[in-house]
Protein backbone atom coordinates (compact mmCIF):
# COMPACT_ATOMS: atom_id res chain seq x y z
CA UNK A 1 0.00 0.00 0.00
CA UNK A 2 1.07 3.38 -0.85
CA UNK A 3 -0.26 7.05 0.00
CA UNK A 4 -0.69 9.11 -3.00
CA UNK A 5 0.45 12.61 -2.82
CA UNK A 6 -3.01 14.07 -1.55
CA UNK A 7 -2.73 11.79 1.08
CA UNK A 8 -5.18 9.73 0.73
CA UNK A 9 -4.42 5.50 -0.05
CA UNK A 10 -5.47 4.60 -4.11
CA UNK A 11 -8.61 3.01 -4.33
CA UNK A 12 -7.30 -0.55 -5.15
CA UNK A 13 -5.37 -0.09 -1.76
CA UNK A 14 -8.53 1.21 0.14
CA UNK A 15 -10.49 -2.05 -1.27
CA UNK A 16 -7.69 -4.16 0.24
CA UNK A 17 -7.48 -2.93 3.35
CA UNK A 18 -11.27 -3.14 4.01
CA UNK A 19 -11.62 -6.40 2.20
CA UNK A 20 -8.79 -7.90 4.55
CA UNK A 21 -10.04 -6.29 7.91
CA UNK A 22 -13.30 -7.63 7.02
CA UNK A 23 -11.91 -11.31 7.10
CA UNK A 24 -10.61 -10.99 10.87
CA UNK A 25 -13.60 -8.30 12.06
CA UNK A 26 -16.90 -9.87 13.54
CA UNK A 27 -19.98 -9.47 11.38
CA UNK A 28 -21.07 -5.78 12.94
CA UNK A 29 -17.35 -4.55 12.52
CA UNK A 30 -17.25 -6.20 8.76
CA UNK A 31 -20.57 -4.62 7.54
CA UNK A 32 -19.91 -1.17 9.22
CA UNK A 33 -16.21 -1.62 7.01
CA UNK A 34 -18.06 -2.65 4.12
CA UNK A 35 -20.27 0.63 4.42
CA UNK A 36 -17.34 3.10 5.51
CA UNK A 37 -15.03 1.35 2.43
CA UNK A 38 -18.32 2.57 -0.12
CA UNK A 39 -17.70 6.06 -2.14
CA UNK A 40 -19.98 8.66 -1.48
CA UNK A 41 -21.11 10.00 -4.62
CA UNK A 42 -21.42 13.35 -3.50
CA UNK A 43 -17.86 13.29 -2.37
CA UNK A 44 -16.46 11.78 -5.38
CA UNK A 45 -17.54 14.80 -7.81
Amino acid sequence: MQWQQDGELARADLDALVHALQQVECDHNSAELQRLGQIDPSAAA
